[in-house]
C-alpha cells in the first residue's frame, strides 16, 4: 500500500505540459534573435482642400488617421483654426481667428484647449484673473491710450471711431446691435442678419453697461438734486444775559413805560370802538 501511495504522489507531483504551451516554448526557442525597432510613424502627405458635409473646410497634411500635423480648418460661420493636428483633432499650438478680428491664441490637446490668450481687434490683450480694463478709475478706451484724451465737445464716446449711430431701442455691443425685444445681436450694416444669441448673463450686462440709443427726452432729473427747505427770515430771540448793567436797566425801564402806555391806549382804543359800535 505504502509503495501504490507513493507512486500517486510522484505523479500527481509530475507537471503536465500542455499542447500550446510546448508549441510557444519551441516558437521562442527558434526565435531567439533580438528585436529590431523600427518606425512607427505614419507618413503624412499634403492634399488640396476637403469640403465636409458640416459646411467646414481643411487645407493641410493629413495621414491614414485624417488630419494630421500643420493645416487649416475654416468652420461654416468663418471662424478659422489654424494650427497643429492630431487623429483628426486640433493638438498642439493654434490660433483661432473670428471674423471680428479678435484671436484666441492657445495650446490644445486632444481637441480641448489647455490654455488660451484672447486679443481684441484692436491689440488689446484680455486678462480672466485681473481684467481693469475701462473700470473705475481708468475708464479709457484703447484709442485714448494710443491717442490721448481728447478736449470737451471731442470725446470718444466709443473705442471705435467714428462713433456709429445707434438705431431706437438698440444697444451698442460693438460687434453689433442688441435688440432687448428679440434678445439678439445684429449686424450693425444690416439689421435683418442675425450675428449671434447672447447667453442670458450676457444679456444683463448689455443693458447694464452698453451704450444705447436716446429715446427719450433729456433734461434735469430731479431724482437726482436734494430737498431744499425755505430759511427762517426772522432771527432767533436772544437769551436774556446773565448780568445787567445801568444802561441795559434803563433801557428796560423805558421799555417797560412804553409797553405799560401801549397796553393803556389799546385798552382806551378797544373801549371807545365798543361804545361807537354800540351807538
Amino acid at each position: 500500500m505504502s509503495i501504490e501511495k507513493s507512486q500517486k504522489n510522484s505523479i500527481a507531483s509530475e507537471k503536465r505540459t500542455s499542447q500550446w504551451e510546448a508549441l510557444m516554448r519551441k516558437f521562442s526557442d527558434d526565435h531567439k534573435d533580438v528585436c529590431k525597432s523600427v518606425s512607427v510613424d505614419i507618413p503624412r502627405v499634403m492634399r488640396s482642400q476637403k469640403q465636409f458635409p458640416t459646411g467646414s473646410q481643411y487645407t493641410g497634411s493629413w495621414d491614414v488617421l485624417g488630419m494630421s500635423g500643420y493645416g487649416t480648418y475654416v468652420f461654416p460661420n468663418q471662424v478659422v483654426y489654424e494650427g497643429n493636428f492630431s487623429d483628426g483633432m486640433f493638438h498642439g499650438e493654434g490660433e483661432l481667428r473670428y471674423p471680428s478680428g479678435a484671436i484666441l491664441r492657445g495650446n490644445w490637446k486632444r481637441g480641448l484647449i489647455t490654455d488660451r490668450t484672447l486679443f481684441f481687434d484692436d491689440g488689446l490683450e484680455y486678462s480672466e484673473t485681473d481684467w481693469k480694463y475701462c473700470q473705475t478709475p481708468d475708464r479709457r478706451f484703447t484709442i485714448e491710450y494710443e491717442e490721448g484724451i481728447q478736449p470737451a465737445g471731442r470725446s470718444f464716446l466709443t473705442a471705435y471711431q467714428p462713433t456709429r449711430e445707434i438705431p431706437p431701442g438698440l444697444y451698442d455691443t460693438g460687434d453689433g446691435f442688441y435688440d432687448p425685444k428679440t434678445k439678439m445681436v445684429y449686424k450693425a450694416n444690416d439689421l435683418t442678419a442675425i450675428i449671434r444669441s447672447p447667453s442670458e448673463r450676457e444679456q444683463h450686462w448689455i443693458v447694464e453697461n452698453c451704450r444705447k440709443s436716446v429715446d427719450e427726452t433729456l433734461g434735469p432729473r430731479p431724482d437726482l438734486y436734494k430737498e431744499w427747505i425755505t430759511p427762517r427770515v426772522a432771527p432767533e430771540q436772544a437769551p436774556t444775559p446773565a448780568a445787567t448793567t445801568r444802561a441795559m436797566r434803563e433801557k428796560l425801564a423805558s421799555c417797560s413805560r412804553f409797553d405799560s402806555q401801549l397796553v393803556a391806549f389799546t385798552k382806551y382804543s378797544d373801549s371807545t370802538g365798543l361804545e361807537k359800535s354800540s351807538t
